[in-house]
């Protein structure tokens, strides 16, 4: 097979430069013109090759689409109606006691002409997508089986093959490929009536043989008029079937009658096979019974790590299958952009789900709900009176218009986050500001939390965690993170601001400041209390101190707290808002033009420790010469003075000093700073003032001490990290859900160099996990000490502890636990000494030569007694893989072959009988 993967999202590209400012900006998106596309190199059925869906030159095809979600059938949480009319039967129902059976058939045909067009598909080409998936309600194929003249028989419609004709049309002009899906089948495949137009009142597809014929018949119809159609991928046979079917043998057999049925007319086209529950239990539906098959879970609100989908993996390891995740969405971006990136390495296709809806922040179109179907759904809650039947037929025909994508909201963070963010870290601007002007705080940069923004609640993880989180609280304007909501103020807004803001969160905003010089700016802000506190920052340092938000009497009360002196250049492009303490709302920030730099002098803003022996002093504005003397600093330390190594102008800041000292600082440490100089001068000329007992931030945590154990929830940062209750004894908490790549770090402070036995308790269900430990000294030097591998436990809470030798140096560190292989879970690492000071044979006495060795060390010099001493080699994992007696006692002359040993790290140990110890670290390079 061809080794090439084509990701079709890619085939425009030097086009879709083109438009790709176009398609951000204006709220109208662009349309592709045929034309322009290059000659189809898709042309030709996909089929199945091993785990691949491949073209029919052999390049594997990943998957990219999007899900049509409400268009051939309507659900009720798509409309806001679910409360009272969940199905579409429901909702059809209400829709026709309001304005009569003729009106309501007009409504659905101008809502099935409008939902998805031309323009829609050419907008999802130009975003990235490479296919779409139709949910197809088969009322549009066929009659009920309770509407047909004669029962048994099957009438054919036209509806729905007109609407999927021009579907594909506009998809094979974009060289897009669609899935048929058979989203609502006859008499309805689930129990929950939204997904399928379910009925309680009549037979479901499984309680009737004529609602199975039925069914078998339609995809028959389907497959033989589409059978010689290439861009079409393949029949989504069955969508989230979820009913209790014993060990899933009556869906099982459906699906052979409907294969059997296909292949009669349709030898072409690739199966997709989705599991009972909402698509993922494919309890007796393994192994694959057609060559050209495919299984099609559906992955929603869980974690986004390998373990949440090996059992799929699996699948497909064992039965090279290819799998195809039909369904995604209803997330956050951060969510969005990490599950792509897990499916990205895994190799699997994927559609999102839904294209629009309602008021919808996690699709890439919003609908926008006008004030007449707000009326609307207020009757239909019992809160509003009735409409006449033409009041409601003018807000049904309305609701029609705005389904078109050019009246839609286009939510490009929602599309920037499932393309640009899988495979950037950079943050870029949502909207540029000029300043002087005004920022508006719900217009931060496009990008990943930690770049554009931080939150602590970012994405819902409920199917893994159990508990439902609101990643924007106020569930409008964008699908980041940080939390907007509606704003009632009157003055410098867009109609939005972010609220329920915490300590720590912060949102940067990309800007254009076009006259150096001082602002004042002018903060809005709204709150219940005066406990907020927030502060202005540029990305590698402070702007401004820190402001106090008064109570201004309600949350929607807005008042401006005034931020003076400010001072900014054109080399300034990113800003930061930080809170310092929770308790405010934040509608916007207006930089005003104040003066020139020089009338206001150079002074520090705030000073915070860099790491254990630096301070870091932010000044207000940026440096020009710095005749930095140490001695015109000085620093005090819970009251005494300690020396001061260096002093001068920061790497990372041209508005920052640093201060190297001459002992470490830990953590509580009552830290103050003042300066009594006349030699730093600003870059305008200004001459920095003197300042006394300037309060010093101390960010420096409390190490853990080694020899001693380590809680592995108590880590000082991580990445991909989540915690869990532990059953382990003494309770808690673990880390788990661990993916290769992801890490945990802690300060730890090694007391003494010297071997130690380090015990690391783990948990795994059925896979070995590996991490490796790199610490790193305080100059952000990293070496690996240990890489180690642990067995599978039969639990995720069956806790084992495996034990390995380690060399450690002394000093201080972070320690960085590297997750090298997934799928277990860490409650602690232990470390406890093997050497101890007094008993070690010290290095005058003796020496291992040459450091580094590609052949033979050498090791020499003089025993303090007439013991008998061995020595033993341990590898990066602390496994022993050389011993030997030392050939004589007393004077050493020992020469040891090392050639054996790969390239890396090793660790020699001498030890006597008398319990004297010689440690040394050693590396093997190649000749």
């Amino acid at each position: 097979m061809n080794s090439r993967v084509i990701v079709l999202r890619s085939v425009h590209q030097e086009y879709l430069l083109c438009i790709k400012h176009a398609v951000y900006s204006l709220p109208v998106i662009v349309i592709l013109m045929v034309a322009v596309l290059p000659k189809s190199f898709g042309q030709g059925f996909l089929h199945t090759s091993g785990k691949a869906i491949t073209s029919e030159s052999g390049d594997t095809v990943l998957l990219r689409g999007m899900g049509l979600g409400g268009w051939m059938l309507q659900e009720g949480y798509m409309l806001q109606t679910a409360g009272f009319a969940n199905a579409q039967h429901q909702i059809r129902k209400r829709i026709r006691d309001l304005i009569g059976t003729e009106e309501t058939d007009l409504f659905y045909e101008a809502w099935q002409d409008n939902h998805v067009r031309k323009i829609d598909i050419d907008s999802l080409k130009s975003w990235g997508f490479n296919s779409v998936r139709l949910p197809m309600h088969y009322n549009l194929f066929t009659l009920p089986i309770e509407e047909e003249p004669i029962v048994g028989q099957n009438t054919w419609l036209t509806r729905g093959f007109e609407l999927t004709d021009s579907l594909l049309s506009w998809c094979k002009q974009n060289e897009m490929y669609v899935i048929l899906d058979l989203h609502a089948a006859p008499g309805g495949q689930g129990r929950d009536e939204g997904i399928s137009d379910y009925d309680p009142q009549k037979p479901s597809l499984w309680e009737s043989q004529e609602n199975k014929d039925k069914t078998v018949a339609l995809w028959k119809r389907i497959a033989k008029y589409y059978k010689d159609e290439p861009w079409i991928a393949g029949y989504d046979l069955i969508n989230e079937p979820n009913w209790p079917l014993e060990g899933n043998i009556a869906l099982r057999d459906l699906y052979y009658s409907l294969t059997d049925s296909i292949r009669s007319v349709d030898t072409n086209h690739i199966l997709f096979i989705e599991g009972n529950w909402f698509a993922n239990d494919f309890t007796a539906l393994t192994p694959p019974w057609d060559d050209n098959l495919v299984y099609s879970p559906h992955k929603y609100w869980s974690v986004n790590d390998q373990a949440s989908i090996q059992w799929v993996l699996d699948i497909r390891e064992e039965y090279d299958v290819p799998i195809y995740f039909g369904e995604c969405g209803e997330n956050s971006n951060r969510w969005f952009r990490d599950a792509i990136r897990l499916f990205d390495e895994f190799n699997l296709g994927w559609a999102w789900w839904p294209m629009k809806k309602i008021e919808s922040i996690s699709g890439p179109l919003s609908i926008v709900k006008t004030n007449g179907y707000q009326r609307l759904l207020d009757f239909w809650n019992g809160d509003g009176p009735r409409p006449s039947a033409d009041e409601a037929k003018s807000i049904l025909m309305e609701l029609t218009e705005k389904l078109k994508v050019e009246h839609c909201i286009f939510q490009k963070d929602v599309i920037d986050a499932m393309f640009r963010q899988v495979r950037s870290e950079e943050s870029k601007p949502f909207v540029t500001r000029q300043i002087p002007g005004v920022i508006y705080a719900s217009d931060f940069d496009l990008g990943q939390v930690g770049s554009a923004y931080f939150d602590y609640e970012d994405a819902n993880y409920q199917v893994s965690t159990g508990n439902f989180t609101a990643w924007n609280n106020g569930w409008v304007y964008r699908n980041d993170g940080v939390d907007i909501e509606p704003s009632m103020d009157n003055f410098n807004t867009n109609g939005y601001n972010v609220g329920w803001v915490e300590a720590g969160e912060w949102m940067q905003y990309d800007i254009d400041v076009i006259r150096d010089g001082v602002y004042d700016v002018a903060v809005r802000t709204a709150a219940n209390t005066s406990a907020g506190r927030f502060h202005l920052a540029l990305p590698e340092g402070e702007l401004s101190t820190i402001a106090n938000v008064p109570g201004s009497g309600g949350w929607q009360n807005w008042q401006t707290v005034l931020v003076k002196d400010v001072i900014l250049t054109r080399e300034d492009q990113k800003i930061q808002f930080i809170a310092d303490a929770a308790g405010f709302n934040l509608g916007s920030f207006q930089f005003v033009y104040k003066d020139s730099t020089q009338t206001i002098p150079l002074v520090p803003l705030s000073a915070r420790t860099q790491n254990e022996r630096s301070i870091v002093v932010f000044l207000n504005k940026p440096l020009g010469d710095v005749n930095s003397d140490p001695s015109l600093f000085q620093v005090l330390v819970n009251g005494q003075a300690i020396e001061i190594v260096e002093t001068g102008g920061s790497l990372s800041s041209e508005r920052a000093l640093f201060i190297r000292l001459d002992q470490p600082l830990r953590a509580g440490d009552q830290i103050r700073i003042s300066y009594t100089g006349n030699s730093i001068l600003g870059n305008d000329g200004t001459l920095l003032q003197t300042f006394n007992n300037l309060a010093v931030s101390n960010s420096l945590l409390e190490a853990f001490i080694i020899p001693g154990r380590i809680e592995a929830e108590q880590y000082i940062t991580h990445a991909g990290i989540q915690l869990e209750n532990t059953s382990d004894m003494g309770g808690g908490q673990n880390i788990g859900y661990l993916d290769a790549g992801d890490f945990a770090e802690y300060q730890i402070r090694v007391l003494e160099e010297g071997m130690y036995n380090l015990d690391i308790r783990t948990a795994a269900l059925s896979e070995t996990g590996a991490i490796e430990i790199h610490l790193i000294d305080e100059n952000d030097v990293a070496m690996i000490v240990g890489k180690y591998d642990f067995p599978p436990t039969g639990d995720w809470q069956s806790w084992n502890t495996s034990s390995f030798t380690v060399y450690l140096p002394e000093g201080n560190f972070v320690m960085r636990v590297l997750i090298t292989a997934p799928l277990f879970n860490i409650n602690w690492f232990d470390f406890s000494i093997l050497t101890d000071t007094k008993d070690q044979i010290g290095r005058s006495d003796l020496k291992l030569y040459p450091n580094p060795s590609s052949g033979i060390l050498y090791l020499e010099g003089l025993l303090p007694d007439q013991q008998a001493y061995h020595y033993y080699i341990y590898d990066q994992k602390g496994q022993n893989i050389f011993h030997q007696v030392l050939k004589g006692i007393g004077e050493v002359n020992e020469s040891i072959r090392i050639d054996q040993f790969g390239e890396g790290v090793y660790y020699f140990l001498l030890r006597g009988e008398n319990g004297k110890k010689f440690v040394r670290k050693f590396i093997v390079v190649s000749r």
